[in-house]
Formats: C-alpha cells, sequence, structure tokens
C-alpha cells in the first residue's frame, strides 16, 4: 500500500513539474519575441476558462510606466487555446491609451508599442478574444 502512495505522489509531483514547464516554455518563446532591441521588465501568465458572456477584459494587473520611455507588450497565446490573447491599457482616468485589438478591422496584434507620455500606474487588462477559453503570456519590455 505504501508503494502505491509513495507512486501516485511522485506522478502527481511531475505533472506539477512538466506542466510548469510548458508555460516556462511559452514565456521564453514570447521574450525571444519581442526583439534584440528589448529589456525584459514582466511577464503575465494568463488562463482563463470561458466567459458566460463576451464583456470587459477579465485579467487585470497594474503596472508603473515611466514618462518618455518606450515599452512593447507582448501576447503569446498557447497552441491548444480557442481564443487569441488581446491587451489593453488604461491610464489613471480609466482611459484606453493603447489596445491590441482593432475593433473595426478585427485584427489582433501579437505585439504592440507604447512611448509613455506620463509617468504613473497603468492598468493592464488581458483576456481572450470573445471571451474564449485559453492560456498565454503577457511580456512587457523596455525598447532601448
Amino acid at each position: 500500500m505504501k508503494k502505491y502512495f509513495i507512486l501516485l505522489l511522485v506522478m502527481l509531483s511531475a505533472g506539477l513539474i512538466l506542466q510548469g514547464q510548458g508555460t516556462d516554455q511559452l514565456v521564453n518563446t514570447c521574450v525571444m519575441n519581442a526583439g534584440p532591441n528589448c529589456k525584459y521588465l514582466k511577464d503575465f501568465r494568463i488562463q482563463l476558462s470561458k466567459a458566460p458572456a463576451a464583456g470587459e477584459l477579465r485579467y487585470k494587473t497594474q503596472m508603473s510606466l515611466w514618462k518618455n520611455t518606450k515599452y512593447k507588450f507582448s501576447m503569446c497565446t498557447a497552441d491548444d487555446s480557442k481564443g487569441e490573447l488581446i491587451l489593453t491599457v488604461k491610464n489613471d482616468a480609466n482611459q484606453v491609451v493603447l489596445s491590441s485589438f482593432d475593433p473595426k478591422t478585427g485584427k489582433t496584434y501579437k505585439s504592440v508599442d507604447l512611448v509613455c507620455n506620463r509617468s504613473g500606474i497603468y492598468q493592464l487588462n488581458y483576456d481572450f478574444k470573445d471571451g474564449q477559453q485559453g492560456s498565454g503570456v503577457g511580456v512587457i519590455s523596455m525598447v532601448k
């Protein structure tokens, strides 16, 4: 009985480790896609189930951005995701200053650049297009 318990514990641990490595590979790929003239700052790992209704972006976080600095926001979506990862950046007045999705054309961009006009805390909102389920990574880099 003890052997089976230990075997089960080892299998569960291996499964968790392998799952983590898959996400790390996606982060590495996304960082490399930013380009050689970019300095990695931070990444956000997003995993969301299907939304009951498409609406406001569901994954929200904040980040401090500095005036006169150029940032590159890269979004990478896992292969098994139903939708594409999108990003909207809002300032402290809750105004959209940047989006990786153009509603007029329906086009989703895998990376977008922002030259910050004002230092402050900005809200980063991630979701998958049309509220689909998926997993992905958002990487923020500073352009040199």
